[in-house]
């Protein structure tokens, strides 16, 4: 009987054995015949353009715009020593700031719909400048960064954001 068990037993292994091949086989056959998901790279949608981008806004970019006044939490931010004060703003999403006589800023910005921005990065040159002037770029520099939107109204160009408005006026009309 114990024979006839193993006879059994060992029919039944091999049988299973060949199943299991079979369905394995069958399995990464399958699996052969699906291409790979590799995921996407690109973005599922197109981010929006930049508002200070030529094409975008030509009128923006095209023109020097001077600044004319400065709220900050409330307080007219004074900037005489450094004035007069130009921006630009660059086809690549950037806020060009100069000044006749002292330290220059660039602002890199990333534009969230039409008319909001997000300050990403900023620098200045590190001339030297007297304590007023290092004082009132300071100013200036904290107000262009806590920007997020701007509107335009005729020769007029307003930055603003929480707190703070910048208000600026074409200074060479194309």
């Amino acid at each position: 009987m114990l024979s006839k068990r193993k006879s059994c037993s060992k029919r039944f292994f091999s049988q299973n054995f060949l199943l299991f091949w079979f369905l394995l086989s069958a399995l990464f056959s399958a699996a052969a015949c699906v291409p790979p998901t590799v995921p996407s790279t690109q973005a599922t949608s197109t981010p929006p353009v930049s508002p200070l981008i030529p094409g975008r806004n030509r009128a923006m970019a095209e023109n020097e715009w001077r600044l004319v006044e400065i709220q900050l939490q409330g307080e007219s931010v004074k900037f005489d020593s450094l004035a007069p004060v130009y921006f630009t703003f660059g086809g690549n999403g950037s806020i060009g700031v100069r000044t006749t006589d002292c330290n220059a800023f660039g602002f890199a910005i990333a534009a969230e719909n039409e008319h909001r921005y997000r300050v990403t990065e900023g620098m200045s040159t590190a001339m030297s400048c007297s304590e007023i002037q290092e004082s009132q770029s300071g100013d200036i520099f904290q107000s262009v960064w806590a920007t997020t939107e701007y509107e335009i109204q005729g020769n007029q160009l307003f930055l603003f954001g929480d707190d703070v408005r910048i208000t600026l006026e074409i200074d060479n009309p194309n």
